[in-house]
């Protein structure tokens, strides 16, 4: 089965040497094993995954997370990991404390963080990007526009330690958890999701991920 992934969402999936790597990748391969069958991984631009799912590119997705809108059109299954979103913000600015919020964020268009902080924090403007890379260069640049980066917890923490050291805190914890399950086209939930999830451990959906 041909299972499209981002190559730029480590820790979760990456590129190393050529290989598919990454916590999502080894619990596919590990789901794939148990019910003896063989994955072919194939990276993918964010912007493309969906898209290449449903033209028949991939069969499956690795690592998404599960909104309404993407319901609407593709199956889930159980989680395979628990992630978070979380505030990034420049080192030139005063970081966010207690309850505040920033006033206008940057974030990925195709993320799931556009529908989920509309629906909990409808003040909040947003602005979207193209990617991760994006969306951290447009809170860098921007400052009289944009307050912060609204990132995935794991991956712009990574992100920010590769390529922005010592420029953005970091933050501690998720303002919101998100589990991350593999994807498929709407039609597929009983002849591929369903299959799978029984061989998915309920745990890998309990627990966090978060130092």
């Amino acid at each position: 089965m041909k299972i499209g992934f981002n190559p730029d969402f480590a820790p979760f999936s990456y590129l190393k040497d050529g290989v598919a790597s990454g916590i999502v990748i080894d619990h596919i391969r590990e789901i794939f094993n148990i019910a003896g069958l063989s994955p072919e991984f194939i990276a993918s631009e964010l912007s493309g995954l969906t898209e290449g799912l449903l033209s028949g590119r991939f069969d499956l997705l690795a690592a998404l997370a599960k909104t309404n809108e993407r319901s609407v059109k593709l199956s889930f299954s159980k989680p395979i990991i628990v992630s978070g979103a979380a505030w990034f913000i420049p080192k030139d600015r005063q970081p966010l404390s207690g309850n505040n919020l920033p006033g206008t964020i940057v974030t990925p268009k195709v993320g799931p963080l556009v529908s989920q902080i509309t629906l909990l924090y409808p003040q909040i403007k947003i602005v979207t990007s193209k990617d991760y890379e994006s969306s951290l260069q447009d809170v860098l640049y921007n400052a009289a526009i944009i307050d912060a980066a609204a990132l995935n917890w794991h991956v712009g923490r990574m992100l920010i330690d590769e390529k922005y050291n010592g420029l953005f805190h970091m933050p501690t914890i998720p303002f919101y958890k998100i589990p991350l399950s593999i994807a498929a086209r709407a039609e597929d939930q009983e002849t591929i999701i369903n299959p799978l999830n029984q061989n998915i451990p309920d745990e890998w959906g309990i627990g966090d991920f978060f130092e």
